[in-house]
């Protein structure tokens, strides 16, 4: 397994790497031939390399937080450079769309070279080139990530076509093509920045949609062996996995074996109709807290 976790962050630095080398060639193109679409492009090279550093470094602080036992804080880290990283990809986004924008209203003119258009070509099939590398290992480590990384070089393998169109048709077509190819890009970065940064922040605020918490805090009421529910904590690790840390106070008549028996029996009621884990603190015999995680798996 650790072998494996070592592949992964290997794959991902190479990965960095080749993306830096393809924001070099793009960015000298695209400034060279005065192209918006082909230097936009080349900027989305860029993030695609810090994403794969964001991967590598919270995939290796996981390593480290799984050996000092600090996992919550590990994942909350990793939300917090997600957020940055979205906020930069969001900045960059609305550049782009000034800059095209810009373009339409005072356009320049864009200068087509065979010679470019076979490095920008080349540059595309690079990235087709690093869809197969990335399935490969998807297929060979199981890495989920691996999966996502795969998918989002092919669109940008696609999104690279559509720029060397873009370049190409400028010769032909006195419409700002340029332009509006690059406010499609500075779109889809847009978007993919948002999603980012929604899904960073519920993760980081703890943000549980309401009629989860009241279907959870209901399936909690019903429980026989439950006569009060002092306090609720609901904590959140990734997008999909929602923890619920209840203080309650217990039907002291019935036996303890009896109320692990109910505690059991809700928690996968919990699991399975609002997707939340129950974690309990428990009275003990002298009315003292003690931590008592039951899990529901």
């Amino acid at each position: 397994m650790k072998n494996q976790k070592n592949q992964v962050l290997f794959i991902f630095g190479a990965g960095m790497v080749f993306n830096l080398v393809l924001f070099g060639v793009k960015l000298d193109v695209g400034l060279t031939v005065n192209s918006i679409c082909i230097w936009s492009d080349a900027v989305n090279n860029l993030f695609d390399a810090l994403s794969c550093l964001l991967s590598v470094v919270c995939m290796a602080a996981a390593q480290a937080a799984g050996r000092g036992g600090a996992k919550r804080v590990e994942m909350k880290t990793e939300h917090l450079l997600s957020f940055v990283l979205s906020v930069i990809v969001a900045a960059v986004g609305v550049s782009f769309a000034y800059s095209s924008l810009e373009r339409f209203i005072y356009p320049t003119p864009v200068w087509f070279s065979m010679k470019y258009f076979f490095i920008v070509l080349a540059t595309a099939l690079a990235k087709l080139g690093m869809f197969f590398f990335y399935r490969h290992f998807a297929l060979r480590t199981g890495s989920v990530v691996l999966q996502v990384v795969k998918t989002d070089s092919l669109l940008d393998f696609f999104v690279t076509l559509c720029t060397l169109l873009s370049f190409t048709l400028t010769q032909v077509v006195s419409f700002a093509v340029d332009a509006a190819v690059g406010l499609v890009i500075s779109a889809l970065i847009l978007v993919q920045a948002v999603r980012l940064l929604v899904k960073s922040v519920r993760v980081l605020l703890d943000y549980v949609p309401h009629e989860q918490r009241k279907m959870t805090e209901t399936l909690i009421s019903a429980c026989k062996a439950i006569e009060k529910i002092e306090k609720i904590q609901y904590y959140k690790e990734d997008a999909a996995t929602v923890d619920a840390f209840v203080r309650v106070r217990f039907d002291a008549a019935l036996p303890a074996r009896d109320i692990h028996a109910a505690i059991a029996a809700l928690q996968t009621q919990c699991l399975t109709q609002s997707g939340v884990r129950l974690q309990f603190i428990l009275p003990d015999s002298d009315h003292k807290e003690r931590s008592g995680r039951i899990s529901a798996e």
